[in-house]
C-alpha cells in the first residue's frame, strides 16, 4: 500500500485505486469526504461534509451511505441519529427537531413510517403508527394539558373510533373525525352531565341552549299552599334534550326590588343596599328565601306542640340596624297615638265600631259621617304597620331555612316539588321600604283631601261641637307604630300580611338557573323565569244556624 497524492485526493492507496484512509474533495466543491476507503469507494467509517455546514458521519458500503450513522442539517438545524439505506433514513433511528420536538421510531425513504413515539415542543406525546410522516392508525397522544387520546387516525387527525380521558375527569368514547366528535358516542363531563348521542363537528347534534318553565307561568296559590315547578331543558328548535342527563338547576325566589323617588329619604337606604338586584323578564328583584314545604310542615307541628314558640320559629333572625336605620329614615312623620284609643262605649278601639253598636256611634266616636283614616281597616290599600314593636317581638333568633336543594336533569327535565316561600327575614328591605312607601302615599293622600272635604270637615265640627282648627288636626299626628291595642294591631296586620306564618300576599319571581359546574362543553344555559301570586288566604264561612219564622214562635210561645 502507498500513499498517493492527486490534484483531488490525499491518501491511501492499492493498486492506484483510493483503499485506507484518506480525504477527497469534489470537483463541485460542495462535498469533502475524509475516512475509510476501499478499492476506489468509500467504505467503512467516514465523514461527508458539505460547504453550508451539514455533515454525515457514519458507515459507508460501497461509496453509499449505508448502516448506522448521524446526520445533521445545518439549514434547518435538525439531527438524525440512526439507520440509513442508500443515503436516506431508513429503519430505527432518533430524529432531534430544532424546536425541541424529538421523534424516536421506524423511518422509510427519509420520512416517519411505522411505529414510533413522537414528543412534541409543548410537552405532547405520541405513540402509535405513522405514515408518510403523518400519524395514521392506531395511536395515543397525551396532550401537554393532561388529557389522553387513544384510537384512530387519519392523515394526522383523530378519525375513526377512539377515546378521550381529559384531565378534568371528563371521558369521551364515540366516533371522530377531523379532530371533532362526530357520530355516535357518549361524554361523561366532570360536571356530572352525561350526553349519549349523536355529534356534529365536535356538539351534540340536539344541543340544550335554554331552560323552559312548564308550569303555568303566573300560578296563583293561598299563602299556606305549597307549589311547583317543573323544567325542561330545551335545544333551540323547541326539543326537550332527552339525551342529556345530570344537568344541575337551582331554584331561587325575589321579590320586587322597591326604589323610592326623588327626595326621598329612603333612597339613601337603597343606595346603601348591600346585594345587587337581580334583573328578570319582569322587574328587578332582590333574594327572597324559599325552601321546602317539608320545613314548614316540621315547624308548624313543633309550633302546635310548643304554643309558645308559634309563628315566630318560622321567621328568620331580624336585622334590627335594618329596622332601625328604615324607622329614623321616616323619622319626620311625627305621628300621634291618641287616635286609637278604644271607645268607651264599646270597649272596642275607635276604628272597629261598626254602626249599630251602642249609641249608634260610627268608628270614630261620632254619629254620622267619619273623618278619614289612614289605618281605616276597610281598605286594605293603606292599612300599614310599620313592623314596629309588634313584629320586632314576633321575630326571634331561629334556624334560617334551608334553601332548595339543587336537582340533576333526567332526560331532559326536572320538577322542583313541594316548594314553599317563607315568612320574610327580619328586617327584609323590600318588605320595610314597601311599608314606608305605601305610608308616604297614603299620607299624602290624606293631605291633598284636606281641602276637597273642608265642607265635610265644618259639618263633622258642628255635629261634635268643635272648631275647624280641632277638625282638621293634621294628619300626620298619626303613628301607626303606636296601636296599643294588640286586638287591634293583630286584625290590621292580617288584613294585610294575612297569615304571618307563611309569606306575605303579593307576587314573587321564581328563577331556574344552570348552575352546572363546570359549564357543560363551556356553556351556561341562560335562567327562566315564572311568577308565583301569593293570596291571603280564603276564609271558612260558617253556616249560619236557621232563623226561625214568626209561625214558629207564636207555637213556642
Amino acid at each position: 500500500m502507498s500513499v498517493g497524492r492527486e490534484n483531488a485526493y490525499v491518501g491511501e492507496k492499492r493498486t492506484h485505486l483510493r483503499h485506507g484512509y484518506g480525504v477527497y474533495k469534489y470537483p463541485n466543491q460542495f462535498f469533502r469526504y475524509e475516512g475509510e476507503w476501499k478499492h476506489g469507494k468509500k467504505h467503512g467509517h467516514g465523514k461527508l461534509l458539505m460547504a453550508d455546514g451539514s455533515f454525515y458521519e457514519g458507515e459507508f458500503i460501497n461509496g453509499e451511505i449505508e448502516g448506522h450513522g448521524f446526520r445533521k442539517w445545518a439549514a434547518s438545524g435538525n439531527t438524525y441519529s440512526g439507520q440509513f439505506s442508500n443515503g436516506e433514513l431508513n429503519g430505527y433511528g432518533v430524529m432531534n427537531y430544532h424546536n425541541g420536538s424529538v421523534y424516536e421510531g421506524e423511518f422509510q425513504c427519509n420520512k416517519k413510517e411505522g411505529r414510533g413515539v413522537m414528543k412534541y415542543e409543548d410537552g405532547a406525546i405520541y405513540e402509535g403508527l405513522f405514515h408518510n410522516n403523518l400519524r395514521h392508525g392506531e395511536g395515543s397522544l397525551t396532550s401537554s394539558n393532561g388529557d389522553r387520546y387513544i384510537g384512530d387516525w387519519v392523515r394526522d387527525s383523530r378519525q375513526g373510533s377512539g377515546e378521550l380521558h381529559c384531565k378534568d375527569g371528563s371521558v369521551y368514547d364515540g366516533q371522530w373525525r377531523n379532530d371533532l366528535f362526530n357520530g355516535a358516542g357518549t361524554l361523561i363531563h366532570s360536571s356530572g352531565v352525561t350526553y349519549e348521542g349523536m355529534w356534529i363537528n365536535g356538539r351534540p347534534a340536539v344541543e340544550a341552549t335554554r331552560i323552559v318553565i312548564t308550569s303555568e307561568e303566573c300560578q296563583e296559590l293561598s299563602q299556606d299552599a305549597p307549589f311547583s315547578v317543573s323544567v325542561e331543558i330545551q335545544s333551540g328548535d323547541g326539543q326537550v334534550v332527552t339525551d342529556e342527563q345530570g344537568r344541575e338547576l337551582s331554584i331561587t325566589a325575589g321579590f320586587k326590588h322597591q326604589i323610592p323617588g326623588q327626595g326621598s329619604p329612603l333612597l339613601a337606604l337603597i343606595e346603601d343596599l348591600d346585594e345587587t338586584p337581580v334583573t328578570t323578564p319582569y322587574y328587578d328583584v332582590i333574594n327572597y328565601p324559599i325552601t321546602e314545604y317539608s320545613f314548614l310542615e316540621e315547624r308548624l307541628k313543633a309550633s302546635e306542640d310548643d304554643p309558645s314558640s308559634g309563628a315566630s320559629d318560622l321567621t328568620p333572625p331580624a336585622n334590627d340596624e335594618v329596622t332601625e336605620a328604615l324607622a329614623e329614615s321616616v323619622a319626620d312623620l311625627d305621628l300621634n297615638d291618641n287616635d286609637y284609643q278604644p271607645d268607651a262605649a264599646t270597649g272596642k278601639p275607635e276604628d272597629m265600631v261598626k254602626p249599630g253598636d251602642d249609641d249608634g256611634e260610627e268608628a270614630d266616636g261620632t254619629t254620622g259621617e267619619s273623618l278619614p283614616e289612614i289605618c281605616s281597616t276597610d281598605d286594605t290599600d293603606t292599612v300599614l304597620d310599620l313592623g314596629g314593636e309588634h313584629e320586632r317581638a314576633a321575630v326571634t333568633e331561629s334556624p334560617i331555612p334551608p334553601s332548595v336543594a339543587n336537582i340533576r336533569s333526567e332526560a331532559g327535565r326536572i320538577m322542583f316539588q313541594d316548594l314553599s316561600l317563607v315568612p320574610p327575614p327580619g328586617g327584609y328591605r323590600p318588605f320595610s321600604i314597601l311599608d314606608l312607601l305605601l305610608e308616604e302615599e297614603a299620607l299624602a293622600k290624606i293631605r291633598n283631601s284636606r281641602t276637597g272635604s273642608l265642607a265635610q270637615q265644618l259639618n263633622i265640627g258642628a255635629k261634635m261641637g268643635k272648631n275647624l282648627d280641632d277638625a282638621t288636626t293634621p294628619t300626620d299626628q298619626v303613628n301607626f307604630e303606636k296601636i296599643k291595642d294588640p286586638k287591634v294591631a293583630k286584625i290590621k296586620r292580617e288584613r294585610l300580611y294575612g297569615d304571618e306564618r307563611f309569606a306575605r300576599p303579593g307576587e314573587y319571581v321564581i328563577i331556574v338557573s344552570d348552575v352546572t359546574e363546570p359549564p357543560f362543553l363551556d356553556i351556561r344555559l341562560p335562567p327562566a323565569y315564572c311568577q308565583i301570586k301569593v293570596l291571603h288566604p280564603r276564609k271558612v264561612k260558617k253556616d249560619k244556624p236557621p232563623a226561625k219564622s214568626k209561625s214558629n214562635l207564636k207555637t213556642a210561645e
